[in-house]
């Protein structure tokens, strides 16, 4: 008897937990919309969402940066200035005594010059530097022997005289020889420096070319 009332109490046990359990139903799966077919004359249309507004105010793009070319460099270079020409400078000897010049006077175009100058060398003695050359137009004439004298106060001095090649239309000044001789003692003497040329210029005879004076030393 226990045996069967104790199997009624798990029976109706049972079966008021069976009334109070139910299985939930699951969700419907979500359907899908009708797919275009494009047969129908049906368009679809993609939708760009529109940025939402900041502060109530659009944002404004930034513009873009606009390339430009770098300009092209058509400054000319600045030429560098030209050194100016200068003279050069005259070196005056402090131990020079006197100077000067002779020259002579043949009516042609061809004549004889002289530049003295009476200085003291290293030693303290007196000398005298005597620089002969021939001014002329074309001049063509080989070497002379013993050609070129100079005299001062009654002494004689003699050179060899080179050759010139001038063949230039205008007049120009050939060097020809410098002597370099003891200065007389005296103040006041004679000078001569001659050049024995032997020849004619410009249809003139021409035997010897002499620059004379007289020097006089204060």
């Amino acid at each position: 008897m226990k045996r069967l009332l104790a199997l009624a109490l798990a029976l109706l046990l049972a079966l008021t937990l069976f009334g109070c359990w139910k299985k939930p139903e699951p969700s419907p799966a979500p359907t899908a919309g009708p797919t275009p077919d494009p047969g129908r004359g049906e368009s679809v249309t993609t939708a760009t969402p529109a940025p939402e507004p900041t502060d109530g105010h659009m944002a404004t793009p930034e513009p873009m940066e606009t390339f430009q070319p770098a300009p092209e460099n058509t400054a000319q270079p600045t030429p560098e200035p030209l050194p100016e020409e200068t003279e050069e400078p005259v070196i005056v000897n402090p131990n020079q005594l006197a100077s000067g010049s002779f020259r002579s006077d043949t009516g042609t175009g061809l004549n004889l010059r002289a530049d003295w100058r009476v200085y003291a060398d290293d030693a303290g003695a007196h000398k005298m530097r005597v620089d002969l050359s021939v001014s002329s137009y074309r001049l063509v004439v080989g070497p002379l022997w013993n050609s070129l004298v100079l005299t001062v106060d009654g002494r004689s001095y003699y050179a060899d005289s080179p050759a010139v090649n001038y063949e230039g239309e205008t007049v120009t000044s050939t060097p020809l020889y410098s002597f370099v001789i003891d200065a007389p003692a005296s103040n006041s003497f004679n000078f001569s420096a001659a050049w024995n040329f032997h020849g004619s210029y410009s249809g003139t005879d021409l035997n010897s070319i002499v620059a004379s004076g007289v020097i006089q030393l204060s």
